[in-house]
């Protein structure tokens, strides 16, 4: 994976002696070769299935050790399943930034270029099993859902070190943006956050938000951007009695209605760094580590801060709605964060930039 922009490198390599080398992209169709060798026979396309995060392949290929061996004989055949891949937000694989440009907060940025899937179940992925992680630590129990996000950091110049992990930020550990959720209905009988499915007056589930708020700051984020698993596990628990939930009535934006929900102390661990001699480092939990810490920003340690990945207590803001077609229900969830003794005009500066953009964007998804 290049890029998170949902292209793939495929390489075709005997020892030390390249025969095929392509990126195919999201929006591109298959690509063919041929090869004709005294050790391979190949005539063959190779192609990518973004929303599905998978590599697959249609043609014949051969390979000769003592006798020929057939490796593919397929009208289409899946080679590999990935994690991340290319998600998709109502219906569309387009990102809407919500944008954060405030003189005392500063301005925002997008973590990728495009909107970010992770499958949460138990089946093998390449790349990344983050996704097999959060299922058995997280969701133990629960349906197999898909997890799609558009999220965003507080902003810093080109190569310069992020706010998300520099501790003395108002920034730090804070995302804000939204999330879709994908439930088959051959699997769950709601929509992911609520208790049933009753539209406008469906009860929101808010252990499903806590749930996904410890998922995505401990696993989907900081485990893939190097935290060691043992530093995460302390603050994957779950135990709503430890947190306020505040849901109030469904507010209007745009045109539709949507269901509000804060969850106040909630303790999550960060990806902070400290150059401290003794103190415990980033490892290597996965091949895409670096592309995360650019994404979320490079390390960034500071003399007052000696331990590493210290955790935050924060508060989270959402609106939510749900929308459903014959094979599943699609929970969307907009909102922020921000760390509890943080000035409150903070989150409400992330509140307002999700709320234009449903307003803009998706309020025709809401009740």
């Amino acid at each position: 994976m290049p890029a998170l922009d949902g292209s793939i490198e495929i390489t075709l390599a005997r020892g030390d002696l390249q025969l095929f080398k392509e990126v195919l992209r999201p929006e591109a169709p298959g690509h063919g070769f041929k090869l004709s060798l005294p050790f391979l026979e190949a005539d063959a396309e190779l192609g990518v299935d973004a929303f599905r995060g998978e590599v697959w392949a249609a043609g014949h290929l051969r390979v000769r050790g003592e006798h020929w061996h057939t490796l593919l004989d397929t009208d289409h055949d899946v080679l590999m399943r990935l994690c991340p891949a290319v998600g998709q937000i109502a219906d569309s694989p387009a990102v809407i930034e919500p944008v954060i440009d405030d003189q005392r907060f500063g301005r925002s940025q997008l973590c990728t270029p495009t909107v970010l899937r992770i499958f949460v179940d138990p089946r093998d992925r390449a790349i990344a099993d983050v996704g097999q992680i959060v299922n058995e630590r997280m969701f133990s129990g629960y349906p197999p859902f898909v997890f799609n996000t558009v999220a965003c950091v507080g902003g810093v110049e080109q190569g310069a070190r992020g706010l998300y992990t520099d501790p003395s930020s108002i920034w730090f550990n804070v995302f804000f943006g939204y999330y879709q959720l994908d439930c088959q209905k051959e699997d769950w009988q709601r929509p992911f956050g609520y208790r049933s499915a009753a539209g406008v007056d469906s009860e929101i589930e808010a252990e499903d938000i806590f749930r996904l708020g410890k998922s995505d700051w401990n696993w989907f984020s900081n485990w893939m951007y190097g935290v060691p698993t043992d530093q995460l596990l302390p603050y994957s628990s779950i135990d709503m009695s430890t947190i306020g939930v505040e849901a109030s009535p469904p507010t209007r934006i745009g045109s539709t209605m949507w269901h509000c929900l804060t969850l106040r102390e909630v303790e999550v661990a960060s990806c902070y760094e400290s150059d401290a001699t003794d103190a415990v480092k980033l490892v290597h939990n996965t091949a895409l580590d670096e592309v995360w810490r650019h994404s979320f920003g490079l390390p960034n340690p500071r003399p007052a801060f000696s331990d590493s990945f210290i955790p935050t207590t924060i508060e989270a803001k959402v609106h939510m709605a749900y929308w459903e077609d014959e094979r599943a229900f699609h929970t969307l969830i907009f909102g922020g964060t921000a760390a509890m003794e943080a000035d409150p005009r903070f989150l409400e500066a992330q509140m307002a930039a999700v709320e234009s953009v449903i307003a803009g964007n998706y309020a025709g998804r809401g009740f």
